[in-house]
């Protein structure tokens, strides 16, 4: 059966993890194995918090709201992480003998997938071996995503290019991540509470960083849509999502 593709615009924060909540929801409730692939973007600069995370630990919310950058929670877990100038993925399945069953194995076969959409561009993305934890964290608030690698988040040169979270439910799972072009790291700093804004370029970097011409938003899309067909040798009819509900932080 085909797997279903959603490629949406730029939406407001709110909308488009109220959309991947509702996707996780409608799949889960399906009496049939369905796969969903969804590339999105982003309308305004977003601060997007896990689902356990503390507004007040995570971000600075003075900041963000005297700069217009919107705060919003995840229905995943992980860490803060600004949504600005990337396209975003999510892949939402009950399918277990493509995914496997534990979050490592979602992970991975997602990242691997992935993986193969940045060599498309000619990105040299790897898949990093372990978990590690920020170097000399002596900041007040928690760590933005991008500061460290979770095992099968994807790096380059080093460098995390691809910041994942997942949510399992039952026999399905939520997989979504962003894919920054550039970062802006003096908002990241800002926005949480980094003093070190040096720590920041040295573990994390966009994709323009690899490329000798910035790829369009339609080259990327189609590099993963590509790379998702040939991976897991499928092909893709087009989904839709349904009418949702936002909630901001």
């Amino acid at each position: 059966m085909p797997w279903e593709l959603i490629s949406d615009g730029a939406l407001d924060g709110a909308t488009n993890m109220a959309i991947d909540a509702a996707l996780l929801d409608e799949i889960d409730r399906s009496s049939t194995t369905r796969t969903i692939v969804r590339f999105y973007q982003w309308r305004r600069p977003t601060m997007s918090l896990g689902r356990n995370q503390k507004i007040e630990k995570a971000v600075d919310a003075e900041y963000c709201n005297a700069n217009g950058i919107d705060i919003v929670y995840r229905p995943t877990g992980g860490r803060a992480v600004l949504h600005d100038d990337e396209l975003t993925y999510a892949v939402i399945s009950n399918d277990s003998s493509c995914f496997g069953d534990t979050i490592y194995g979602n992970y991975k076969r997602v990242s691997e997938a992935l993986c193969l959409g940045y060599r498309n561009l000619g990105i040299p993305a790897v898949l990093a071996p372990d978990t590690r934890k920020p170097d000399d964290w002596e900041n007040d608030g928690d760590p933005p995503c991008f500061a460290s690698p979770s095992r099968y988040e994807l790096m380059v040169e080093g460098r995390k290019v691809v910041g994942s979270a997942q949510r399992r439910v039952r026999n399905s799972f939520l997989q979504h991540g962003s894919m920054p072009i550039t970062f802006n790291y003096e908002a990241l700093a800002r926005a949480t509470r980094t003093r070190d804004r040096e720590l920041l370029e040295r573990e994390m970097a966009g994709l323009a960083e690899f490329v000798d011409s910035r790829p369009s938003q339609v080259q990327l899309r189609e590099a993963f849509i590509h790379a998702f067909q040939t991976f897991f040798s499928i092909e893709f009819r087009l989904g839709t999502h349904p009418p949702v509900d936002p909630v901001v932080a």
